[in-house]
């Protein structure tokens, strides 16, 4: 009888395991490490993202406001913008103090690890 019981928790624990593997490597997958350098000359005041095929941006990504010649390293999470199915591409735009905007369209973000602005 004890067998029996060893014996099927033993085939639950192995299948178990790689069902919990692929599950913390997707959640580690998705958050996304990236620096803003301001190199504008003015006062950056927001960073949004947007995946390329939407018309909107999501929510500003910094903590606070970015002085010229500074950067902010910041992390984000893939699923805030359609889980990883949505990729590592998105379109980035930066704001500033004067009201003006810079934007880096389709930035694979899994590969960059910093984005400039000019």
């Amino acid at each position: 009888m004890i067998n029996k019981l060893l014996s099927k928790v033993t085939i639950a624990a192995g299948l178990s395991l790689p069902l919990l593997a692929l599950t913390a490597a997707s959640v580690f997958a998705q958050m996304v490490k990236i620096s803003v350098v301001n190199n504008s000359g003015k006062t950056m005041t927001a960073v949004y993202m947007s995946p390329p095929d939407k018309d909107t941006w999501g929510e500003n990504e910094l903590e606070a406001p970015i002085a010229d010649r500074e950067k902010a390293d910041f992390e984000w999470n893939q699923a805030d913008y359609g889980g990883s199915e949505a990729g590592c591409v998105f379109d980035v735009r930066a704001e500033y103090s004067d009201g003006k905007s810079t934007d880096l369209p389709s930035v694979d973000l899994c590969k960059e690890t910093a984005l400039n602005f000019n």
